[in-house]
C-alpha cells in the first residue's frame, strides 16, 4: 500500500510538471505573438486598427467575399478563353477594302461577312481552297439576309499571283487573301469571315439534330454510291421523298453535282441551310450560348462570341433570306477552259455593280460619302437603276445561273478540284464558244487531298 500510495504521488509530480511546461511554453508563444503584434506596421496602420477591431465572424464573412471574387474572376477566365478560342484576327489594313459602297450609299447598317467552305476533309485543317464563296449580308434593321454566292471558278486577280480561280485564293494565303480578293474585285469592303470545313460541316448539322429535306430517288441513289466510296460505313439512306438526314448525309447531299449541275448543286445547298434554321428556331434561346460555344468550336472566324451573339435574336423574328450567283446573266459569263483550266470569265465592274444592287438597293438620287451627308459627284445611275430580275436558277450550260432571290439560303460547301493538274478538266471547248451542259457543271477531277496551290493555277 505505502509503496502504490508512492508511486501514485510520483505519476502526479510528473504530471503537474508537464501540465507547467505546456504552460509555460503557451505562454512564451504568446508574449512572442504579442511582441510580434506591437511590432507590426499593418496592425498599427489606421487600415489594420479598424480591421482587428472587428468581430472574428465579421472578419470572416469579408474572407467569404474575398474567395468568391477570386472564383468568379477564375470561371470567367476559363468561359472567355473557350469562348474566344475560335476567335482569329485579320489585319483590316491589308484587306483591300474598297470606299466605293461608301461613296454610293453612305455608312448604311448592312454588315457584310464572308462565308468560305473548304475542300479540306482533314478535321482539324482550315487550309485549302475555298469551293464554296458566299458574301453573307446581314440587316438588322430590315431582319434581312442575303447572300450572295461568288461561283468559285470565277477568273479573277488575286494579289501576288497571275490571274486564275477566285477559289485559289485561300489556299494561296487563307482568309487574309481570300477576303482581300473580294475586296478588291468586287468592290467591297468586308473585314470579317468564318470558315468552315467539310470534315466538321456534318458535325454542325448533328448539333442541331440533323435536318428534314426532300430527296428525290436519284438524288438518294447518288448519296449512298458517294457516301459509301468515302465511309464503309456510310449510314445509307433508305428512302426518298421527305426523309431526315445525319450531318454526315447531309455533307453528302449538298455536293451532289454529276446528276445534274453547279446550279443544282447550289440549290441543294440553299435547302440544307434553310433545314439548318428551321432547326436552329427549335432551340430555346438561353441555350444560344452553349449552342454557340460548341458551333464555333468546329469553324474559324475573325468575328468574336459577342458580336455573333448579338445577331442571335434574327433567328426567332420574321426573318427574310435571298440569294444571288455571280456570275449572273448580267454579267454575260463565258465559262469555258482558258489557260488550261476551266473558268467563268465576265466583266468584273458589271458584277460588282450588280453586287452593290443586290445587296443595298437603288444608289440614292444623291450618292452620299457619309450617312446624312450629300456628295457633290455626279449621279450615277448606270447600272443600279433597277432591281435584280426575281428569276430562279438557270442551267442553261452556256452561262452563268439566273440570280435566285427567293427566300431561301446556302451553305459554304462543294467538292474538291486539282489545282496542280489544270490539263485534267471535263471540258475541251475554247474560252470564247459555249460550254456544253457536261463543261457548265463546272470544274476538274478533284482529289481528296490536293497538293499545295502552283502558281500557274488550274
Amino acid at each position: 500500500m505505502k509503496r502504490e500510495r508512492t508511486r501514485s504521488e510520483e505519476r502526479e509530480i510528473r504530471l503537474d510538471k508537464k501540465i507547467d511546461e505546456k504552460v509555460e511554453k503557451k505562454l512564451q508563444k504568446e508574449k512572442i505573438k504579442a511582441e510580434k503584434q506591437q511590432n507590426s506596421k499593418f496592425r498599427n496602420s489606421k487600415f489594420g486598427k479598424k480591421w482587428f477591431a472587428l468581430k472574428k465572424w465579421q472578419r470572416g464573412i469579408v474572407y467569404a467575399v474575398i474567395v468568391l471574387l477570386v472564383l468568379c474572376l477564375a470561371a470567367f477566365g476559363v468561359v472567355y478563353g473557350i469562348y474566344s478560342g475560335f476567335h482569329n484576327k485579320i489585319d483590316e489594313g491589308e484587306l483591300g477594302i474598297s470606299t466605293e459602297i461608301v461613296d454610293k450609299y453612305g455608312d448604311t447598317d448592312i454588315f457584310n461577312v464572308a462565308l468560305f467552305g473548304l475542300d479540306t476533309r482533314d478535321e482539324n485543317s482550315f487550309s485549302g481552297r475555298s469551293d464554296s464563296i458566299i458574301i453573307v449580308s446581314i440587316d438588322r434593321k430590315n431582319n434581312t439576309v442575303k447572300l450572295s454566292s461568288i461561283l468559285r471558278d470565277s477568273y479573277v486577280s488575286i494579289d501576288g499571283h497571275k490571274d486564275q480561280k477566285i477559289c485559289h485564293a485561300y489556299a494561296f494565303g487563307g482568309a487574309q487573301l481570300a477576303v482581300k480578293t473580294l475586296n478588291q474585285n468586287f468592290n467591297m469592303n468586308i473585314t470579317d469571315y468564318v470558315t468552315v470545313n467539310f470534315a466538321k460541316l456534318g458535325q454542325a448539322i448533328d448539333m442541331l439534330g440533323g435536318v428534314d429535306l426532300d430527296v428525290t430517288e436519284r438524288e438518294r441513289v447518288h448519296l449512298n454510291d458517294i457516301g459509301d466510296d468515302e465511309n464503309p460505313n456510310f449510314p445509307y439512306l433508305e428512302q426518298s421523298g421527305h426523309v431526315h438526314l445525319t450531318g454526315e448525309q447531309a455533307v453528302v447531299y449538298a455536293r451532289l453535282r454529276k446528276i445534274d449541275s453547279d446550279v443544282e448543286r447550289s440549290n441543294r445547298q440553299k435547302r440544307v441551310l434553310e433545314a439548318l434554321l428551321v432547326q436552329a428556331r427549335k432551340v430555346s434561346p438561353s441555350k444560344y450560348g452553349e449552342l454557340l460555344k460548341t458551333g464555333m468550336s468546329l469553324c474559324e472566324t475573325s468575328l468574336s462570341f459577342s458580336e455573333i451573339m448579338s445577331f442571335a435574336p434574327m433567328i426567332k423574328a420574321d426573318l427574310r433570306i435571298e440569294m444571288i450567283n455571280i456570275p449572273g446573266d448580267e454579267e454575260n459569263a463565258i465559262g469555258g477552259t482558258y489557260e488550261g483550266a476551266w473558268v467563268w470569265r465576265y466583266d468584273l465592274q458589271k458584277a460588282s455593280e450588280h453586287l452593290h444592287l443586290f445587296i443595298y438597293g437603288e444608289v440614292p438620287p444623291e450618292p452620299v460619302t457619309k450617312k446624312g451627308t450629300k456628295s457633290n459627284t455626279p449621279k450615277n445611275n448606270t447600272n443600279d437603276t433597277t432591281k435584280p430580275k426575281n428569276n430562279k436558277p438557270s442551267t442553261e450550260p452556256a452561262t452563268a445561273s439566273k440570280p435566285d432571290t427567293s427566300t431561301t439560303t446556302a451553305p459554304a460547301v462543294s467538292e474538291t478540284e486539282s489545282l496542280t493538274n489544270p490539263d485534267v478538266t471535263e471540258s475541251t471547248a475554247p474560252p470564247d464558244t459555249k460550254p456544253t451542259e457536261e463543261t457548265s457543271s463546272g470544274g476538274e477531277q478533284q482529289p481528296e487531298n490536293p497538293d499545295t496551290p502552283q502558281e500557274p493555277g488550274a
